[in-house]
This record gives C-alpha cells, structure tokens and sequence, in this order.
C-alpha cells in the first residue's frame, strides 16, 4: 500500500472514530442505553471517553494532513485538541490516583453508582485515560517535529491498538480483568471503546 493510500485510510479511520464518539454523546443525551452501553450487562462508555474520541478523531486527522505537509492547516486543531485531552483525561487520572471526585466526572450527565463494573460513576478506566494521554502526546510530538515522528507514531499506535484488542479478548472470553476492570481502582473499559481504540491505533500505524 503506498503511503497515499494509507493517509487516505487514516482519514477514513479518523471519520469513524469522530462518529462513534458523537453517536455516544447523543446516547447519553438522549438516555439511550444500546447507544451507552452494546449490552445491559456490559460496561458504559462514559461521556468523558465519548468526547474525547471526538477530539482524537480530529487529531488523527490533523496529524495526517500535517504529514502532508500541511502543518499550518493543522496546527491549530492539533494544539487544541491536544490541550483539552491533556486537560481532561490528566484531571480524571490523578482523580482515580488519589480517589477523589473532582466533578469532571459527572460534568454534564450522570451516571447511577451502580453502573456496570465501575469504580466510580463517569470516570474511564486507567487504561483510556492513558491511551488519550498517548493520542494527544502524538499530536504534541507532530507539532515539533512532523516529519521525524513516523517511529514515535508507530509506537504509540500499537500501544493504543494493544489495549483496545486486549479488552476485546476479554468480552470474549469473559474475562474482566481483561478489559481492565479492578473493583474500587479501576472501571472496565467498554466494548466498543475498545473497537474505536483499534480504529486509532490502525490509524497511527498507516502514518
């Protein structure tokens, strides 16, 4: 596959992950649980995780039209979708480190605290929280330097990529320690945030 090719791939991936994202936000919205949740007795993909697919959808995006040489076009949505990751996902990880509630949890929604295999109602599992964290690094390390960041991309997509089939191995077989679920540390990660996270890691794996 020549790498026009995979841009264009990238692209399309970046597209489907920004759709997923809003399809969730509307779930939520309008309080429509296969939206939320694919199961009943499945975990939810929190509206944190919804919006920040939105915003690494955007980032995949820019991050290939700067790898075209389009860094000016690109640059200001890859500094700001970049902040607000950063922002959003640091404030939820030191929260789960130090078992505080900052109210960025629950900010526009609320879940029940009896939500499907969560640590804490609104909050991600560790392992999204680092994987934006990673997603937005990608965008940081494109704004530096974009034509040296093909190896550190590489990197980071397998990573992203790894951690969402992993959980997919774990609806599977039925395995919740596998999509990460720890009881009062850490929430399974959902079923489809796991696809979206593959999506992102094939995405960085074409650039």
């Amino acid at each position: 596959m020549t790498q026009k090719k995979k841009n264009k791939t990238a692209k399309g991936l970046s597209l489907a992950v920004i759709i997923g994202g809003c399809m969730v936000i509307f779930g939520w919205i309008s309080d429509i649980g296969v939206l939320k949740s694919l199961s009943p007795s499945w975990v939810s993909m929190k509206l944190a995780t919804a919006i920040s697919f939105v915003l690494s959808g955007i980032t995949l995006y820019s991050i290939v039209r700067a790898r075209e040489g389009e860094i000016e076009k690109a640059q200001v949505a890859l500094s700001l979708t970049s902040l607000i990751l950063v922002l959003l996902m640091g404030t939820l990880f030191f929260s789960a480190l130090l078992k505080i509630h900052t109210g960025v949890e629950n900010l526009f929604v609320h879940e029940w605290a009896d939500a499907v295999k969560t640590a804490a109602p609104g909050r991600p599992s560790i392992p999204t929280m680092l994987n934006f964290l990673l997603i937005a690094s990608a965008g940081v390390l494109t704004l530096l330097n974009p034509a040296k960041v093909r190896t550190k991309l590489r990197a980071i997509g397998l990573i992203v990529g790894a951690i969402g089939a992993l959980a997919v191995v774990g609806y599977i077989l039925n395995a919740p320690l596998l999509y990460y679920f720890r009881e009062g540390i850490s929430s399974g990660l959902a079923l489809h945030t796991a696809l979206l996270f593959i999506l992102l890691g094939i995405g960085l794996l074409c650039l």
